[in-house]
């Protein structure tokens, strides 16, 4: 439940699939910055959460309008004291705090990326901790029995653990909103964030009240990064006129080769990908990203054979996979991948039937989404090539 983080390098090439996986991504730790809820003024930004002074209530009065929660018997709308006359009540027993708490999610709250966010608010607790999750959403499209259906899915989530306190206490998340893209999968844009309070062990009563989310501003120019580049927490694209090229001399970089080849990719420079992807399948052969990028480049620059033998490798059917090699890290993304590389190959050399049983099997339940897209789209030329 803690938001997308690099760790060493032997885990960045897989982060940056995996833990990039949004657009926009969050840059920064949900337990970083600890500035203090700015007092409120006439200046103050606007709050971006529908109804999150909780002045509206539902139409049975129980809730505040445009929020719901998976325990309303557990929920209430109420007025503590003169000073919060709109607060969220939680309560529960040991049973309940015990396993999942009780919950109340607000409704969509849009975003836009190179921008810097704060959602604070006020706590109070006879008994139960608190967590506040910001949550992303994307529209994810996934098959449900062989069929593709379209759901809009949490694929980031950072969140501000808070104590206990018999006294209002505020609260605040302070976070950048930064493009952090990636040309393979998983891929995902974050189009919508919603606000989870949400009360836990121990059993008792908790308020929740005054949920804000503002827009601080824009990131400084420093930190600002290109929309479509790859990039990860920690370290900006190198995308100027002096990104690394095949002839760099100096210290080899694994890291911002890495960077640099998959923007290659992402800006059609498969020239430049294919020679910055070569020299990073030297460095790390059991490296199953590095493949892929390799593999899909070499495809783009009709480089059939050079294509086939790096896909063949990630789905174990080269001869040069010999059991005395170092594991390989692939992961079945990366293999499904490697179906698609090898259907293309196999129908440029005429052998039409070969590749639709490849992309058949691209084309499983399970398959990665953008894999199988691809695959979609190839057969769809396959077809058409074929009336």
């Amino acid at each position: 439940m803690t938001p997308c983080a690099v760790g060493a390098l032997g885990a960045t090439a897989w982060a940056l699939f995996v833990a990039a996986c949004v657009t926009p991504a969050l840059a920064q730790d949900g337990r970083g910055p600890t500035t203090q809820p700015q007092p409120p003024s006439t200046t103050r930004p606007v709050n971006l959460v529908p109804n999150g002074d909780f002045a509206q209530a539902s139409q049975d009065g129980r809730l505040p309008a445009g929020w719901t929660t998976k325990h309303p018997d557990n929920v209430r709308l109420v007025a503590p004291d003169e000073e919060h006359p709109h607060a969220i009540e939680m309560t529960g027993d040991e049973q309940l705090m015990g396993s999942y708490g009780v919950d109340l999610t607000s409704d969509k709250i849009p975003i836009k990326p190179n921008t810097r966010y704060r959602c604070t608010g006020y706590t109070r607790s006879r008994g139960p901790s608190f967590i506040v999750f910001v949550k992303g959403f994307a529209t994810v499209t996934r098959r449900v029995k062989g069929q593709p259906q379209t759901f809009d899915d949490a694929v980031y989530q950072m969140r501000k653990e808070i104590k206990p306190s018999v006294d209002w206490q505020p609260f605040n998340l302070d976070f950048d909103i930064t493009p952090a893209d990636v040309f393979s999968d998983p891929l995902h844009e974050v189009q919508y964030v919603r606000i989870t309070l949400w009360a836990y062990w121990p059993a008792g009563t908790g308020w929740y009240n005054d949920i804000r989310f503002e827009e601080v501003g824009p990131l400084p120019a420093g930190k600002v990064r290109r929309p479509d580049a790859v990039t990860h927490t920690g370290r900006p694209p190198n995308l100027g006129p002096r990104a690394s090229q095949p002839d760099d001399a100096g210290a080899f970089d694994e890291e911002q080769m890495w960077l640099d080849a998959a923007n290659a990719l992402r800006g059609e420079e498969y020239a430049k990908a294919a020679a910055l992807g070569k020299r990073l399948v030297t460095h790390a052969p059991q490296n199953g990203n590095y493949r892929v990028l390799l593999a899909r480049t070499l495809v783009r620059l009709e480089r059939w054979t050079e294509a086939d033998e790096h896909a063949a490798w990630l789905l174990d059917e080269s001869p040069t996979s010999a059991p005395t090699q170092p594991a390989r890290e692939i992961q079945p993304w990366q293999r499904d991948w490697a179906l698609v590389v090898r259907a293309e190959v196999q129908w440029h050399a005429g052998r039409t039937t070969d590749a639709r049983q490849l992309l058949q099997r691209a084309l499983r339940a399970d398959a990665s989404p953008h894999a199988r897209q691809a695959a979609e789209e190839l057969l769809r030329r396959i077809e058409s090539a074929g009336s």
